[in-house]
């Protein structure tokens, strides 16, 4: 075994275990000083549940990363990444901040979107964005609109990840199948940075879950969830090398579809029906109500654990997709893969569906 294959096996199990035992002492912390989801009528819980795991999620991803750097041959590694690693850490730490102020305090969705917005210009800034528009083997330069198109799609994957966040262990099963999804991607294209953060994250997301597992001892809370939708956000556009990222629906693109989908259905659907004024529906939009995928699904199934395994069959068969389309000789294969996918997450949404009530629900962040 290599030195670099020692280095990342035992990042990955540093991060599991610096996680696992970390959010023990969140748990037990949060809970003596009254940092609790309470249940009430609107959530799916029936006792007091600590809200802020993602801490432990940060900690087991960053500190091990930092152990890293005494291995000669990892630091090497980094060092020829240091502006990427830089732009994540910088932006990182815009979003936790958010993200603990959101779970202590509460943020209203101006002060989200700002500070998303920020942390998604200092990844575009440093590299993080598109260049290029590719359509049927030709590429089209997009200038500014790349720009404008990434921080888009950046802070459109941060939500949509928080947006999952809905049901025990919900987000974390279906990021954990990304960052692995991601880290096979970054082999394939010999990607050392996206490999090396996609392992720290997956390693750590494995020390989370068996607290956050159904029913579920501690929630990741908002610190937990931007967090990852950055880091998904930020590793499925980067560039595997100084060639230019091109705007496809496919690779690491298609490893997010179903939290992108299921997001962009749901604005849909509350910017449709009835005639209102236009801000209405804007702030219809940011009003949280059940018409999520996973809430279909619960008031379907009735079911938590069948609805988990549901929403990961097709985020499996996404990834699967996704791993496909980069590698030249199986991209058709790749999109029938996506197609399949697609079909099925569609199956799931609309197949003997009821109607959303009209009244918004708070969605608990799980």
């Amino acid at each position: 075994m290599s030195e670099a294959s020692i280095a990342l096996l035992l990042l990955f199990v540093a991060s599991g275990v610096t996680s696992f035992l970390t959010t023990g002492i969140v748990k037990r912390s949060a809970e003596q000083i009254g940092l609790v989801d309470r249940p009430d009528a609107r959530k799916l819980h029936e006792t007091e549940v600590p809200r802020i795991g993602g801490l432990a999620i940060i900690f087991g991803f960053g500190f091990p990363l930092l152990l890293l750097a005494g291995n000669p041959k990892a630091a090497s590694m980094v060092s020829q990444n240091l502006e990427q690693l830089f732009a994540v850490l910088a932006s990182g730490a815009l979003i936790v901040g958010l993200g603990v102020y959101d779970d202590l305090v509460g943020a209203d969705a101006p002060k989200k979107f700002a500070v998303q917005t920020a942390a998604a210009l200092i990844l575009v800034s440093f590299g993080f964005h598109f260049d290029e528009l590719s359509i049927a083997g030709h590429n089209f330069d997009l200038g500014y609109f790349g720009v404008l198109a990434s921080v888009f799609w950046i802070v459109g994957v941060i939500n949509a990840v928080n947006f999952i966040d809905g049901i025990d262990s919900l987000c974390t099963v279906v990021s954990l199948t990304i960052a692995v999804t991601f880290a096979v991607i970054g082999y394939i294209r010999e990607d050392v940075f996206s490999f090396f953060v996609m392992a720290a994250l997956a390693g750590s997301l494995i020390g989370f879950l068996p607290w956050n597992r159904p029913p579920a001892k501690i929630f990741m809370g908002d610190s937990g969830s931007l967090f990852i939708g950055l880091l998904l956000a930020a590793i499925s556009i980067a560039r595997p090398s100084k060639s230019p990222t091109a705007l496809i629906v496919g690779g690491p693109m298609l490893a997010l579809a179903v939290p992108v989908i299921d997001t962009l259905m749901v604005v849909r659907e509350r910017l449709g029906g009835e005639r209102i004024p236009l801000m209405a529906r804007i702030a219809r939009v940011v009003t949280a109500d059940r018409r999520h995928i996973h809430h279909i699904l619960i008031e379907r199934y009735g079911s938590t654990i069948r609805t988990i395994v549901s929403i990961e069959f097709v985020t499996v068969l996404f990834a699967i997709a996704a791993v496909l389309t980069v590698i030249q000789e199986t991209k058709v294969v790749g999109y029938a893969a996506g197609i399949i996918g697609l079909t099925g997450l569609l199956f799931l949404r609309y197949w003997h569906r009821p109607h959303p009530g009209p009244s918004p629900v708070r969605e608990r962040t799980a």
